[in-house]
């Protein structure tokens, strides 16, 4: 850091408030931010134009807009790219809380009537939400080192494909997340999101079995094996977890 003080302690000077007090109030405002731009509904859905003004007051408003002015300038910005700043600066275990935090907040706000117990569902989500992230950092990871890699001309195209498939999931398993608490039939949103899931460790498997036997027959193919390999495994764990969670959550019912 090249300031003499922190923004959390700047912040601090200048409202006289302890910084411990300031970077919990930070934390609660950005968690509470995201989650008002996410479910208002309003005349337009347009909560920045409508609402957001009234919720934090002209000056944080104001401030507001010129950031993210500054901020569309400077940042090639898209659904996923959050992953990459998260992945970079945290372990899993750091920001794995934070994840079953914004969850547990969701279902607080909109208790389905027949929701399986809120503990289970709240697993499932998060689960689901890593390895929904995992399949993001993992494809893009590969998507970056496989021009680095020998590889005949058609595994390459089919690992690219894949990769895709990768992301595509992703995003549709958080679609389906954001839907699945207000969702008058869970289970079904809950096995279709396994189902997409489980769809993407058929292709994974069998591309990893190729490689293997590619691999095998010439060692100058090993090191794209080890690459789409390690990078399966990552996901297959996190795969494995989602589907413990989505067991126990459909025992339940």
């Amino acid at each position: 850091m090249t300031k003499d003080r922190s923004f959390i302690d700047q912040v601090a000077a200048n409202t006289a408030q302890e910084p411990a007090v300031v970077s919990r109030v930070i934390e609660e405002f950005c968690l509470a931010l995201r989650r008002e731009l996410e479910e208002y509904k309003g005349i337009n859905g347009d909560y920045v134009g409508e609402q957001l003004h009234w919720d934090i007051g002209n000056r944080a408003f104001f401030h507001l807009l010129g950031f993210l002015d500054q901020f569309s300038e400077k940042y090639q910005w898209e659904p996923g790219s959050a992953r990459e700043y998260v992945s970079r600066l945290f372990t899993e275990d750091e920001w794995k809380p934070f994840s079953q935090e914004y969850c547990r907040a969701k279902a607080s706000d909109n208790p389905p009537s027949a929701a399986p117990a809120s503990s289970t569902l709240e697993e499932f989500c998060s689960a689901a939400y890593a390895c929904a992230m995992s399949l993001m950092s993992n494809a893009d990871y590969v998507q970056k080192e496989l021009p680095t890699v020998e590889l005949p001309t058609d595994i390459r195209a089919s690992i690219e494909s894949l990769c895709a498939d990768w992301i595509g999931t992703k995003h549709d398993v958080i679609h389906e997340l954001d839907e699945l608490q207000e969702s008058s039939n869970i289970e079904d949103r809950i096995r279709r999101i396994m189902s997409w899931l489980g769809e993407d460790m058929v292709k994974l498997q069998e591309q990893v079995r190729r490689l293997e036997a590619l691999a095998t027959a010439e060692d100058r193919y090993r090191l794209a094996y080890l690459l789409v390999g390690e990078s399966g495994g990552n996901i297959l764990r996190s795969f494995v977890a989602a589907g413990e969670s989505a067991d126990r959550v459909l025992e339940g019912r």
